[in-house]
């Protein structure tokens, strides 16, 4: 059985905070847009001279991708769009309704923009192995000590207020030409009588005062629960360093359920002691790994193979170990009084004697702040990073973990070091 502290955060990739009037929250999802393939593929107005082929781009797009037709001999191929075969990882040239080109057209149109289709597989490669490259780089990012005017800063950076108040002048202008846009014919000419004139702009000004107020209001409340967060950040903060154990749970879970995280993990945790923190990680299955890894052959050709079990296993352990060093650095950088931390791991695994998963540990190690941060985290195995602190790791040298029996919490309750 794994342990259940009274805190539990789920970290996931993704994840900002937001304010609105409804309160203040976190969301998952990647910050801003993301390049799509075919997005940088095409351009438009642009001739094949010599190669009998032509085309011209459309305005619209399908997809994240530009449309074009193709003319050869009079024949005209419509809705032409540069496509990803998942099935052999091959770019081609296909219509919208996904019908292939004739052989010497689709050679030509590739000839004519290799640039493009190599481009094309190069984010295609970055794409499969972006995962893996974040999981397999995790301790390269491990959180740096920080100064208390450091975290006095963070608050400022993580918490901003880009809400502009409204204006009521702007708003009746702007009210004024939408309402004149609907006015029909008969309409307008009624306003030319002073006193509908007046009756409309009178209308107006009540409807836009009326807007104005909804939106101050709102306006209001969004900035006050801006100030009120800020305020409740800087009151953690000041209570962590004066060592309130209470606060600093608070302000830990805070910050961890912004912890943008390769994969959704499970953290439990507890301040042991002032300056002792245990973290409960259920860490992701081995199914989790991603299984593909793409290169890119000197032909130009796109390679997506799957990873051995050798590698798959070895990208776990990496993987995992990583995030023991992650959190531990995590909890020593927003924790200025952290001076230890117990970190264990477990999995689920099959008990054939009852049919039901179990929990499993597979490591559990005490960490000291002087010691971790005396590492080269470039040049290290994580899982090899171990010897360096006390620890209970039973692996083999393929990295098959077994069950182990990790640090008990009670074994620190009160102790300081």
């Amino acid at each position: 059985m794994s342990f259940r502290f009274q805190k539990r955060v789920r970290v996931a990739p993704g994840v900002r905070l937001n304010i609105s009037k409804r309160g203040i929250s976190s969301s998952i999802g990647p910050r801003g847009a993301s390049l799509t393939v075919g997005k940088r593929g095409l351009y438009g107005n642009v001739g094949l001279p010599g190669s009998g082929l032509s085309y011209r781009t459309r305005i619209d797009r399908r997809n994240g991708q530009r449309l074009f037709n193709v003319t050869e001999k009079n024949q005209t191929y419509e809705n032409v769009q540069l496509s990803f075969n998942k099935q052999d990882n091959t770019v081609q040239f296909v219509t919208d309704k996904g019908e292939a080109l004739p052989v010497t057209v689709e050679r030509k149109l590739k000839k004519e923009f290799s640039t493009q289709i190599e481009q094309i597989h190069l984010e295609k490669e970055q794409e499969i192995n972006a995962q893996t490259e974040k999981l397999l780089q995790l301790h390269h990012h491990v959180f740096k000590t920080f100064s208390i005017q450091e975290l006095q800063n963070l608050i400022e950076q993580d918490l901003s207020f880009e809400e502009q108040e409204p204006n009521q002048s702007e708003i009746i202008d702007q009210l004024k030409e939408e309402r004149k846009k609907q006015l029909n014919f008969i309409d307008r000419l009624v306003l030319l009588f002073p006193a509908k004139r007046r009756e409309f702009e009178n209308r107006l000004h009540t409807e836009a005062n009326e807007m104005f107020q909804e939106q101050l209001e709102d306006y209001s409340e969004q900035k006050q629960l801006f100030i009120e967060e800020k305020q409740k950040r800087n009151d953690l903060l000041a209570s962590v360093l004066k060592h309130d154990v209470q606060a600093t749970e608070d302000w830990l879970a805070l910050h961890l359920e912004e912890l943008d995280f390769p994969l959704e993990t499970n953290v439990d945790f507890k301040m042991l002691s002032e300056n002792t923190i245990y973290f409960d990680v259920d860490l992701p299955e081995l199914e989790e790994v991603p299984l593909e890894k793409a290169t890119i052959m000197k032909s130009g050709r796109l390679k997506i193979q799957e990873k051995s079990q050798r590698e798959t296993r070895e990208h776990y352990a990496v993987m995992v170990g990583g995030t023991a060093l992650y959190l531990c650095s995590f909890a020593f950088a927003f924790v200025p009084t952290c001076e230890r931390v117990i970190i264990s791991g477990y999995t689920q695994r099959l008990n054939e004697a009852t049919g039901h998963k179990d929990d499993t540990y597979i490591y559990s190690l005490i960490v000291e702040r002087d010691r971790f941060y005396s590492l080269n985290m470039a040049g290290l195995h994580p899982i090899s990073a171990f010897e360096n602190f006390e620890h209970r790791l039973n692996a083999t040298k393929t990295f098959i973990f077994k069950e182990i029996i990790p640090f008990a919490p009670d074994e620190f309750t009160g102790k300081s070091i």
